[in-house]
């Protein structure tokens, strides 16, 4: 069982025993009542299973260096660039890139109760871990400057990599074109970037954050959108899920 976690949306995603996506079910709430709602009538959360994985996709994350993390620290971390509410926020971290990076993340402690009575063992991760694993098995078929648009509904993830080695990575509102413009080209400026060397990959539907292909081919010539590799297999029933071009849809942990 893959648990997606957004601002007001849930995406339960239900696997068979060959690890094959058979079911996947979407819903949307505005509080913790709606939330337990859905919960508790949801026909995958509630079949006999106990095991499932939780990815938060929110602002409140923070990526540490490997050789520097400190587990004892991770609220800590996390605080320097989220206003921390340990009373209401349940802290958690796990690796990527054979651990050289610890991805530190927070979530609604009242909504991680809930769903920790139906999934007893239940892991918890936050969003970028996946991007993140994803981006990084890539890094050597980029070219010298690359920089990847992950569409995540209102949301985008905004990664950097100068010869092969990561160098920025954040999450971002946007809700138009001029507020994707607006991150690109601080990060362009930032790395000294060659705005028309530059590959900018882009994955997921525009749309979701109100931006276009042919207003971004006014700035930018090296622009591509790749079908991301996929290590997640359907039956026919559910490929509709795969085909929303969704990254999650493709990739997981």
């Amino acid at each position: 069982m893959s648990l997606f976690l957004y601002d007001q949306d849930l995406v339960i995603m239900a696997k068979n025993a060959n690890d094959t996506v058979i079911a996947v079910h979407e819903y949307f709430f505005k509080d913790s009542t709606d939330f337990l709602k859905f919960l508790s009538e949801d026909t995958l959360l509630n079949a006999s299973n106990t095991q499932g994985k939780l990815f938060v996709f929110n602002d409140a994350f923070n990526l540490v260096p490997g050789v520097l993390f400190d587990p004892m620290q991770k609220s800590t971390y996390l605080n320097f660039n989220t206003d921390l509410d340990p009373d209401t926020q349940e802290v958690f971290y796990d690796g990527v890139d054979s651990n050289n990076i610890q991805v530190v993340g927070s979530v609604d402690k009242t909504l991680l109760k809930l769903l920790d009575e139906i999934l007893p063992d239940m892991e918890v991760y936050h969003g970028a871990l996946p991007v993140l694993d994803f981006l990084l098995r890539q890094r050597q078929d980029m070219v010298d400057q690359t920089i990847w648009i992950m569409v995540h509904q209102s949301h985008v993830f905004l990664a950097s990599f100068k010869n092969h080695e990561l160098v920025l990575f954040n999450r971002f509102p946007v809700r138009d074109n001029k507020e994707l413009l607006k991150y690109l080209f601080i990060a362009i400026q930032q790395l000294d970037f060659d705005r028309l060397h530059c590959r900018i990959n882009v994955i997921g539907p525009l749309e979701q954050i109100g931006a276009d292909i042919d207003h971004l081919r006014d700035y930018f010539k090296n622009l591509h959108f790749p079908n991301p590799t996929s290590n997640q297999n359907y039956l026919p029933g559910v490929i509709e899920f795969q085909e929303s071009k969704r990254f999650e849809a493709y990739w997981t942990i």
